[in-house]
């Protein structure tokens, strides 16, 4: 299961499951729930609710009830999770460097 003491195996406890890093990467502005479903594309609403809790109870994302007008939620990245942005925008070069034929819709993985 890897040395849970590892910045490596923590990494990818908190940011390893499907969409996280998509939602890190959209709520770079704050979004309504409804919002940030449609633009990750393919995640269901549970999925995305259980993934939300976790990176709240992480400290990356704050929940924000809004109770004026029909009530919602809204969610935005914190401090800790703004600094993601920036890892998440060096992967993005690395994949375009080594993968680009995926970036066509080719994919091969």
């Amino acid at each position: 299961m890897g040395d849970q003491n590892c910045p490596i195996t923590k990494a990818a406890n908190i940011l390893g499951r499907k969409w996280t890093l998509e939602m890190i990467h959209f709520l770079g502005e704050r979004k309504r729930f409804c919002e940030l479903q449609e633009i990750v594309g393919g995640v269901n609403p549970a999925t995305l609710t259980q993934r939300l809790k976790t990176l709240e109870y992480a400290g990356i994302v704050n929940r924000y009830p809004i109770s004026e007008g029909p009530r919602h939620v809204e969610y935005e990245l914190t401090e800790k999770g703004k600094d993601l942005l920036g890892v998440l925008s060096d992967l993005a070069v690395w994949v375009s460097r080594w993968y680009p034929e995926e970036e066509n819709g080719n994919e091969r993985l």
